[in-house]
């Protein structure tokens, strides 16, 4: 079965009053291809009093907020989006061209946002139809079925409150969008309750400048997840109970037969014990790997712990080592800023490389080493570290400190196939890892000062204004 194409989804809520609607796609590209089919697409432009109303909103949101006018004129889809009053919104978007969106949709003049499942949880704005086109989602390892909650949060934003009785949810069936898969999820309870927290290297490091290693022990003990950890290590234990008793009763087991059930009594008793103590042990496997590290020493932070405790963010590992080791003593302004960024980059996402990286291979391949240390040491855990070392990414950061304006900066990005949004988010984690640096003023001062004045450099506009509105991507 053929998907349904954009043209006749918004043909037919239209000819059903069933404006405006948000329709989830589930990449990025198909949203982007969407609104560039709508813009070619009689059916998709809208009339002249329309667009005046939406060219007036968006200056009144750009006065809100004190945007660039550039920034939002003069944006690949500014065009299609005046011409047909719908817009995509996904991650590979800039935060300020996101933000302008969701403004337009909450003050009533776009007919209809496209975006990918993540808006579902991130933004609030009113929409009285939503259409979901497909029942399984990209994870890690691959395509899987919705879970209830992701559905229950697309399905929920049907409906705009004080506007309309009832909010309408739409199946456009494809084949991958089975209405039938669709309902069953819609019938599931919500997923329980899982706790998030674990006793991460990095978190347990922050920690110790304030509490003891004991302290530790007592609130990991205390934990949501060595709560649920115990509650299900009781539950083994009484399917053990239940089956010994079971096997005890049964005259007509064999001797071969009672042997391997008291084997299984005893695997299921042994993963009893093993889950109630796991948590406590991932602790352990922290707290190891940073004595080996040199950051704590007789269950007390060191020398160099003390000022790696500092470092506030999830790469203070291999940050504290590059110090250490002397490789970021050793940099300028600019290699500093990279090599932060080479480590502050996802690994799925595609940056700049089609020009010479002004960074040494040397170093890339000394902070290769160093995150290669950190991994070995929690190899086979929870903790192992996902830090990759990506040159591009230094090389799209950088060319952001050389650019003199963000619209000359993303023209090579789209030449390039590369999506602003996560350039952006990269440099920001940049600026914040180099944020973190900058604190190191009593132990490490001239780095510190260098972090700082990186950090100013990577934030200007637009990188700033992500910050200066608060919105949650």
């Amino acid at each position: 079965m053929q998907e349904f194409p954009v043209t006749t989804i918004i043909t037919e809520l239209t000819n059903d009053n069933l404006l405006p609607a948000i329709l989830f796609r589930t990449s990025r590209r198909q949203c982007d291809v969407d609104i560039e089919r709508l813009s070619l697409s009689k059916v998709g432009i809208i009339s002249d009093e329309e667009k005046q109303q939406i060219e007036k909103e968006v200056q009144n949101v750009i006065d809100k907020y004190a945007m660039d006018p550039a920034m939002i004129r003069q944006h690949p889809q500014y065009e299609a989006l005046v011409n047909t009053g719908v817009g995509a919104h996904h991650a590979g978007q800039l935060i300020v061209w996101r933000l302008m969106l969701e403004e337009l949709m909450s003050r009533g003049v776009l007919r209809m946002m496209i975006a990918t499942g993540t808006v579902a949880a991130g933004v609030d704005f009113p929409a009285r139809t939503v259409v979901v086109t497909a029942h399984s989602k990209r994870g890690t390892d691959g395509f899987r079925v919705l879970s209830s909650s992701e559905f229950q949060q697309m399905s929920g934003r049907a409906g705009r409150r004080g506007r309309d009785t009832v909010g309408f949810c739409l199946v456009a069936p494809s084949a991958y969008s089975d209405a039938r898969v669709i309902h069953q999820v819609a019938l599931r309870p919500p997923e329980p309750l899982r706790s998030a927290y674990y006793a991460a290297p990095s978190t347990v490091l922050n920690l110790l400048k304030y509490r003891t290693t004991d302290d530790l022990r007592h609130t990991v003990s205390k934990s949501l997840a060595s709560f649920l950890d115990r509650k299900a290590a009781r539950k083994m234990r009484d399917e053990a109970a239940s089956l010994e008793k079971q096997y005890a009763n049964n005259e007509k087991m064999t001797e071969e037969q009672r042997k391997k059930g008291a084997k299984r009594v005893r695997r299921i008793q042994r993963d009893a014990d093993i889950l109630e103590g796991r948590q406590q042990q991932l602790l352990e496997t922290s707290l190891q790997g940073l004595e080996r590290l040199g950051h704590i020493e007789n269950g007390q932070l060191t020398e160099k712990g003390v000022w790696a405790a500092e470092l506030c963010t999830s790469i203070v590992l291999e940050l504290a080592e590059a110090i250490d080791e002397g490789l970021l003593m050793e940099c300028t302004l600019e290699e500093l800023i990279g090599m932060v960024a080479c480590i502050a980059g996802d690994p799925h996402r595609v940056y700049f490389g089609v020009k010479q990286n002004p960074i040494k291979k040397e170093y890339f391949e000394r902070m290769q080493q160093i995150v290669d240390k950190v991994s070995a040491l929690y190899e086979g855990s929870p903790f192992a570290s996902e830090v990759v070392v990506l040159p591009d990414a230094a090389l799209t950061v950088l060319m952001w400190v050389e650019a003199d304006s963000w619209q000359n900066f993303a023209s090579y990005l789209r030449l390039a196939g590369v999506a602003e949004g996560d350039v952006a988010r990269l440099i920001s984690q940049t600026a914040d890892h180099l944020n973190q640096i900058s604190c190191l003023m009593e132990s490490h001062p001239d780095m510190a000062r260098l972090a700082q004045e990186g950090r100013h450099i990577l934030l200007r506009p637009p990188i700033t204004e992500a910050f200066d509105v608060g919105v949650v991507s």
